[in-house]
């Protein structure tokens, strides 16, 4: 097992970049550059010394496809506006608001405490019973 050091390689550099521009799976692109001399046989060291490498690709194309997708929405293209919305506004379809109508006066309703009284077995508080008691 050789236990030196992989450096990095401008040519194996380029490829993972190109195969990251083009949506290959992160295994698949350890297992196609295992034909060059100094390429990473591990997962864990093929990270280390191409990682940044990955990670600045992804983000340029994520970048340019996020771009697109923005203008688009931005022209009125429904579709577009919807992606947006629903992965960086918090927007869903299905969110919706119950609206319900107040009959009574909440702060006069007393139904609540009068139920909640019963459940912790009080009596309701008859002040004039005891004012006068």
């Amino acid at each position: 097992m050789d236990n030196t050091p992989k450096k990095h390689s401008k040519v194996i550099a380029n490829k993972v970049k190109d195969m990251v521009r083009n949506g290959v799976a992160v295994r698949d692109i350890l297992a196609a550059i295992q034909k060059y001399q100094d390429a990473p046989s591990s997962m864990s060291t093929f990270y280390k010394v191409y990682g940044q490498d990955m990670a600045e690709t992804k983000a340029d194309v994520v970048g340019a496809v996020g771009g697109v997708v923005v203008q688009k929405a931005l022209e009125g293209d429904f579709k577009a506006a919807e992606l947006y919305l629903r992965s960086k506004g918090g927007w869903s379809p299905v969110s919706t608001v119950n609206e319900v109508e107040q009959v009574e006066d909440p702060d006069l309703d007393e139904a609540a405490i009068d139920s909640l009284m019963a459940l912790l077995g009080k009596e309701p508080d008859d002040s004039t019973e005891e004012d006068n008691g």
